[in-house]
């Protein structure tokens, strides 16, 4: 994976988006949008290539299965309710944008706590 193509595209999606604001708003915004997704989907091999490897080192330091999973699943929301928010505040509706924010960090929260409440566990069976 390059950064030559992810800026490439990016531009070429900014130049399109922004000849197209003009004439016609509603393809500009979706040209945006098409890029944006292009871009994430040129990122899904590298970021499938640091999962294994960071798999690969959890299980070679001895961390759960299931810390780690969950330990992915909130970076895995923290990324796409950014991704989200950023397309909703790029179309001009940043209160849909604060919503989705709202809703990443509740679902976070949801997918981080059964390492919250065996941290809590453990400080009360030490007490």
């Amino acid at each position: 994976m390059d950064i030559t193509k992810v800026i490439a595209l990016g531009l070429i999606g900014t130049i399109f988006s922004v000849l197209l604001k003009k004439e016609n708003p509603q393809i500009a915004m979706l040209t945006a949008a098409a890029t944006g997704i292009l871009i994430f989907l040129l990122l899904c091999s590298p970021l499938g290539e640091l999962i294994s490897l960071l798999r690969e080192t959890a299980e070679q330091a001895g961390v759960g299965e299931g810390y780690f999973s969950i330990v992915l699943k909130v970076i895995g929301i923290a990324y796409l309710t950014q991704f989200g928010a950023q397309l909703c505040a790029d179309a001009g509706e940043s209160a849909v944008a604060a919503k989705i924010e709202l809703a990443g960090k509740v679902l976070m929260m949801a997918a981080a706590a059964p390492v919250l409440t065996g941290l809590l566990e453990t400080v009360i069976g030490l007490v």
